[in-house]
């Protein structure tokens, strides 16, 4: 068998047979993706001419103001990867579609102390009776104009002077209109609504049955961007935090027990030469 049909037989059974709600997940968050990634690289590579800051300036700023916001974006990155891999949708229980017919769907009991899940979104949801489903294709539109509409007016107030109320305007509305409001919808026990594209976990475990790594290296990312917004702007933070542990070695705050070797001192006075003297909060 050639490489050409090896390589083919490998896509066929790894990327076929998709489902109408598998679709609609890739397709929703790769659309997710560019709306992020477009302003976050226009921000980060030609921040001269982008009205906002990057996703990550945006969180550091409101860190620094609110320094508490950093355990809630610690708690909610951790939250979110324990439920996922905690609490999938068969432990949970799914809701049947509300026009099909009960002997035609499959039943997943769950557990009975935790709350089901929506058919199309596979979200929490206190309701035990099938939920009404908004149209996602006009919900999206909506979403998109709203996003884009009241960022641009946003940044015509604010003339260019705060830009982190941009970004904070455009990334909030992402995450408002993409996340929280679609899970908001799907919980209540009486007039819950389904907004039917699966959630960004349940399209990562539809990935992970497909390619396991691909779900390893979404794991990864996100304990990578755990660090990088909470201790921001890590990585760049390491030269700094370097030269501050150099700076308190060479001027420790008490007498020294052991005098310093011969390297150290010269590693120090190249320091005093060059009058660096940073703060731990430098960046």
């Amino acid at each position: 068998m050639g490489i050409r049909s090896t390589l083919r037989t490998w896509w066929a059974a790894h990327f076929s047979d998709f489902t109408r709600k598998e679709k609609w997940g890739y397709f929703v968050w790769l659309i997710f993706a560019v709306v992020v990634l477009v302003p976050e690289l226009w921000a980060a590579f030609w921040k001269d001419s982008a009205p906002f800051p990057t996703i990550s300036g945006t969180t550091g700023e409101l860190e620094y103001r609110f320094p508490i916001l950093a355990l809630a974006i610690t708690g909610t990155i951790v939250l979110c990867l324990y439920s996922a891999f905690r609490y999938p949708p068969t432990r949970t229980g799914v809701l049947a579609p509300k026009e099909a017919d009960p002997g035609d769907w499959p039943e997943y009991p769950g557990d009975a102390l935790l709350p089901y899940r929506t058919p199309g979104g596979g979200r929490f949801t206190r309701s035990t009776t099938p939920v009404r489903e908004l149209a996602v294709k006009m919900y999206f539109v909506v979403a998109l104009v709203t996003i884009v509409v009241v960022t641009a007016i946003v940044s015509v107030l604010k003339g260019g002077v705060d830009e982190y109320a941009v970004g904070r305007t455009l990334y909030g509305l992402i995450l408002l209109l993409w996340v929280i409001v679609p899970s908001l919808l799907a919980w209540p026990k009486r007039f819950a609504l389904d907004i039917p594209f699966p959630t960004l976990f349940s399209t990562v475990r539809s990935l992970e049955r497909r390619l396991r790594v691909l779900a390893l290296l979404v794991a990864s990312g996100l304990v990578i961007l755990l660090l990088h917004l909470v201790l921001y702007p890590w990585p760049s933070i390491l030269p700094d935090l370097s030269r501050t542990h150099t700076y308190n070695k060479c001027h420790p705050l008490k007498p020294r027990s052991t005098p310093l070797s011969a390297d150290e001192q010269r590693e120090c006075q190249r320091l005093d030469e060059a009058d660096v003297k940073p703060s731990p909060t430098a960046s």
